[in-house]
């Protein structure tokens, strides 16, 4: 029996999920700050996994951890996690593989997603882009493996400065996309522009105003240049903003194929609607443990 666990560390949840023989098992979610208030060094994270992977009475062989942070070019030391208190300078790997006792893989949780909707839809291309927009921008980039650079900080399009911009990102910088382009500037002006319309049917309610398509063309004008640098086969959309009801998502597809290199790769880009489940990076974390485990 091959059993493997991932861990998606989110910055508002935390999820686990197992897997045995293929099969997802178990998938639990807990709310983070009530897991990393448990103490540090990850003794929350290592406590819930010991009680679900105990309750489900199985061990793992492996495990794959995600999180919402950058990472050193080893993928063991986190070296930014803005949003979760507790884990700059941490050894990831190395406190988990004491904790645990067997193999463990830590990523930024994005690539786990994309890891995810490669899988699932039975693909192994050889380049691969995920971009997802949620609360932030999360962008993956797969080149034979997921492509991390020279230090281990790439694939940040969320991060890419945009002219004109002049909001602080929490990042620290100012102008990045995610001030622009992201859950936190729908949020935003929703409150100022639209306060009596749901958060939730923003799209169904105003996506023609003039504000909402610049930011669906900003998204689409982002992602074209992914695309542009990457040239890959495959491009997965996600997050929780392209899910939400009215979003327009083949205007941006054909937005973003219209600011694409032509005739390739915008001729044969294949554009598709990531999975979304709400334990996609948990899910993704036990497959990619797995595939490490086995060669």
């Amino acid at each position: 029996m091959s059993t493997y666990a991932g861990i998606d560390l989110g910055g508002t949840h935390t999820r686990f999920a197992v897997m045995v023989d293929g099969q997802f098992v178990v998938s639990e979610k807990h709310v983070t700050a009530e897991v990393m208030a448990d103490g540090p060094a990850l003794a929350g994270v290592i406590s819930r996994f010991r009680d679900i992977v105990g309750r489900a009475g199985v061990s793992p062989q492996a495990v794959g951890i995600g999180l919402p942070a950058t990472l050193d070019a080893a993928r063991r030391i986190v070296l930014s996690a803005p949003n979760v208190d507790g884990l700059n300078g941490l050894d990831v790997v190395s406190r988990l593989e004491g904790a645990f006792g067997v193999p463990v893989f830590a990523e930024r949780d994005v690539n786990f997603q994309l890891f995810h909707d490669m899988r699932v839809n039975d693909r192994s291309p050889a380049v691969a882009v995920g971009v997802y927009i949620g609360t932030g921008v999360g962008n993956a980039v797969w080149i034979n493996g997921f492509y991390t650079g020279a230090h281990g900080s790439a694939a940040e399009l969320g991060h890419i400065p945009v002219p004109g911009a002049t909001g602080v990102c929490g990042c620290g910088k100012v102008g990045c996309l995610e001030t622009v382009c992201s859950g936190r500037w729908l949020r935003d002006w929703q409150e100022t522009h639209a306060p009596s319309t749901p958060i939730a049917e923003l799209f169904l309610h105003h996506r023609e105003h003039r504000d909402i398509r610049a930011f669906v063309e900003t998204a689409a004008m982002s992602i074209a240049t992914a695309v542009n640098l990457f040239d890959p086969e495959l491009l997965f959309l996600g997050g929780g903003v392209l899910e939400m009801p009215g979003f327009p998502f083949d205007h941006l597809r054909s937005r973003l194929l219209a600011h694409s290199r032509a005739p390739l790769p915008r001729d044969v880009l294949d554009v598709l609607l990531a999975s979304n489940l709400g334990d996609s990076g948990a899910r993704g974390g036990c497959l990619y443990a797995a595939s490490k485990f086995r060669t």
